[in-house]
């Protein structure tokens, strides 16, 4: 048997996961900033599994990558509320 190691090809991907924009406040009036969050996975391109994940802000031609979805949707000042938290429960009704 050989020791040859094969070498690993990756490939990346992205996916949007969410969009919005900001207005943002200035001296001739207000300005509309578009933000996009991409999920950026790479993945092997052998067994086509996911290596890795980042999640990427780009607003005004800026890309800043973050760990997790929170993360990113948190730097522009998004919250989620899960369906479950707005869902009364039984003894509510």
């Amino acid at each position: 048997m050989s020791d040859r190691r094969v070498e690993r090809k990756l490939y990346s991907f992205d996916s949007v996961v969410d969009r919005g924009f900001d207005d943002v406040e200035e001296e001739g009036g207000t300005r509309r900033v578009h933000w996009t969050i991409v999920k950026r996975t790479t993945a092997d391109q052998m067994s086509r599994k996911p290596i890795s994940a980042v999640y990427v802000l780009q607003r005004e031609d800026n890309d800043t990558e973050f760990p997790n979805l929170g993360a990113a949707r948190s730097a522009v000042n998004k919250t989620i509320v899960h369906p479950e938290k707005l869902t009364r429960s039984k003894e509510e009704y």
